[in-house]
């Protein structure tokens, strides 16, 4: 085996990092597990990567593709960097004014999340450009050097530009950029907002450049060490619309790293159901900190529309939902005496009281619950290394069982049902929500902790299917070796669509090539640039148009694809399945156009390690980086490659 054609995926997660090493065929040589580190994720992924290689007795660096969880950490502990934002005189209140609508519609006081970029380091320029591109008040020059001087004072490490609707017309934020770099250097990183998202929506667009300015100098430090250990030509970044990207892709727009981990999750449970036959799936990846949920047709469904920290991104991302449910969080009791779990884990150190590394007062950890009920064979090693101590997991479940006045057994099983009952509560958000029936998908059930509630969630949803990959622990890894390297682009239209002209974009390829030149034309020259530098050869380009549709007067879009589809049938069809109906008569609007550019996808094959079995539950299955809890009324079935398939007999218990 040549070191020079190895790759390997690794994803950090907030208790472990999981690794797995591939050859040039795609066939999975080792995997590795470590507990996460941090204070410094970056110490985990070298000593995982050292690790394989010497266990395989490799030489030199393989290719790394590498999911991170900096970026979406630094906005969850707020631990973002000192940054400014440059906008248009009158608006420089949009981050707090946000939207009107709320994710709790009945409190009694509704709580918006805290912008990112404080109103302090907030500087309006005199200028006024219309939504046409039309030039409403010049731009005084007087403002931008009083802006910029205002800036200079204030200590800060990012500065983002986000004008009224520069993505029509560019040209006041090409200047202000350029007074910027004169004044700054390199000393601060800068985002602009045309470069970044030329879409319209002023709010959504100024909160995706404002998350990516206050997340860039931490992402942006850590992938340049990484690199600087492993090489920029050898390292690429996982990214939330499930393709990868080059180091200084990374270093410009972090914001495209939110959803990094998940992506890879997502692309690894596809392949694994492809495999065996299954294109739609509902994922359930339940992880040490959290559980990520999604809902997949055959492809990883993306969506604009996605939040970080509850503040809108507005670039294309995985559409999946998380819940703070994983096998670190943490069980507690309110002051009503109800027994609760999560959101806050305890994480890899000091991790659950089962791993040996709490003190004090042991706090029960679901992971705990699990050692209580005998759900983890006593004999079972953490990660591979880590013994389990069964007696401090009691001791911790007893410390909530007296709170409560229950016994040890039922406090433990009390746990595992209120973390049960968010994840469900997930599943039915991504699937019965949006009109879809849970029992006719196939549950693919992966990360370390998942494979002990797949039967009984599959239960209250009515599912029939589990699928358990092999490396289940480990799939998110898996998963990014799959991906491509692949970049969005995008450009705002809005235009509406007359009865003769929508006729005609009735055929494929129509919309973009004849009826938008321009801007088809405009994504053209950017996605045959980013081929070029990156070295993409023409056999292995792949190129996507897509477009976000909606009825004149609607305030939201639908994206269609463009390429091999009606794209007015699609849309009619999608907005009857998601809305109920369509409304007779109303003019149809093109808002978006996009591009998608991307290379090759990467392969991996998953090798012939044992003979197929069967087993009826109860039993518990196990392997390195996870276990398998079947319950009574379930058959499992477990191929060569080590996929386990889960079928719901007639009479199993609910």
């Amino acid at each position: 085996m040549s070191d020079e054609v190895m790759r390997i995926g690794v994803d950090t997660g907030g208790t472990f990092t999981d690794l797995i090493l591939a050859n040039a065929t795609g066939d999975i040589v080792a995997t590795h597990k470590l507990l996460s580190t941090p204070d410094d994720p970056g110490r985990a992924v070298v000593d995982g990567i050292e690790a394989l290689l010497a266990e395989v007795g490799a030489d030199h660096q393989p290719h790394v593709v590498h999911g991170s969880t900096v970026a979406t950490n630094a906005l969850l502990e707020g631990k973002v960097a000192r940054a400014a934002l440059i906008t248009t005189t009158g608006f420089e209140d949009v981050l707090r004014i946000a939207r009107q609508n709320r994710p709790s519609l009945f409190a009694l006081v509704p709580q918006k999340p805290a912008p990112v970029i404080d109103r302090g380091r907030t500087v309006g320029i005199k200028q006024r450009t219309g939504p046409e591109g039309q030039t409403i008040s010049p731009m005084d020059p007087a403002s931008v050097s009083e802006a910029v001087e205002t800036l200079a004072g204030l200590r800060l490490e990012s500065i983002a530009i986000c004008l009224l609707h520069s993505y029509a017309n560019p040209d006041d934020e090409r200047r202000v950029a350029r007074a910027v770099r004169e004044r700054f250097g390199d000393a601060v990183h800068l985002t602009v907002s045309h470069e970044l998202l030329p879409e319209w929506r002023e709010y959504e667009r100024t909160s995706t450049c404002a998350i990516n300015a206050a997340v860039a100098p931490r992402m942006n430090g850590y992938v340049q060490r990484l690199a600087a250990r492993l090489g920029p030509d050898r390292l690429s970044i996982m990214a939330s619309h499930a393709g990868t990207l080059a180091v200084e892709e990374v270093g410009d727009q972090p914001v495209r790293t939110i959803l990094s981990g998940p992506a890879g999750g997502a692309l690894g449970a596809l392949a694994v159901a492809r495999s065996l036959g299954h294109e739609r799936i509902i994922t359930f990846d339940m992880g040490g900190t959290s559980t990520d949920v999604a809902l997949l047709d055959g492809e990883p469904g993306l969506t604009t529309e996605g939040e970080a920290a509850g503040m809108p991104v507005r670039l294309p991302m995985v559409d999946l939902h998380t819940v703070g449910a994983g096998g670190g969080s943490m069980a507690w009791v309110d002051d009503g005496g109800a027994l609760r779990v999560g959101p806050e884990s305890c994480g890899a150190d000091p991790g659950p009281a089962c791993y040996g590394r709490q003190a004090g007062d042991l706090v029960p950890a679901v992971t705990d619950a699990h050692a209580v009920l005998g759900n983890l064979p006593r004999d079972i090693k953490l990660a591979g290394r880590m013994d389990l101590e069964v007696a401090a997991a009691e001791s911790a479940v007893d410390n909530i069982a007296h709170k409560l006045g229950l016994g040890r057994i039922e406090t433990a099983e009390g746990i595992l049902a209120v973390a049960e009952s968010t994840m469900a509560r997930a599943i039915r958000k991504v699937s019965l929500e949006r009109g879809h029936d849970p029992s006719e998908y196939a549950m693919v059930s992966f990360g370390g902790a998942g494979g002990l509630h797949a039967c009984r969630l599959a239960e209250a949803l009515g599912m029939s299917r589990i699928i358990v990959p092999a490396h289940a622990g480990l799939l998110s890894a898996v998963g990014m070796l799959t991906a491509a390297r692949s970049l969005t682009f995008s450009i705002a239209v809005v235009r509406t669509l007359d009865d003769a002209t929508c006729e005609a974009a009735r055929r494929p390829g129509v919309l973009a090539s004849q009826i938008l030149p321009e801007a088809a034309a405009s994504l053209e020259k950017q996605a045959l640039a980013w081929f070029s530098r990156y070295g993409v050869p023409e056999t292995d380009r792949g190129r996507r148009w897509q477009a976000d549709l909606r009825y004149h007067g609607q305030s939201f879009e639908i994206t269609v694809d463009l390429d091999n589809t009606d794209p007015i049938a699609s849309f009619e069809s999608e907005h009857e399945r998601l809305y109920g109906y369509n409304p007779e008569g109303r003019a149809i609007e093109v808002v978006t156009l996009r591009e998608t550019a991307s290379g090759a996808a990467g392969t991996i094959n998953f090798p012939e390690i044992q003979t197929p079995q069967t087993a009826a539950g109860p039993a518990i299955l196990r392997d390195r980086s996870s276990t398998l809890l079947v319950r009574e009324g379930w058959r499992a079935s477990t191929s060569a490659e080590g996929h386990t398939m889960l079928t719901r007999m007639n009479g199993a218990a609910s």
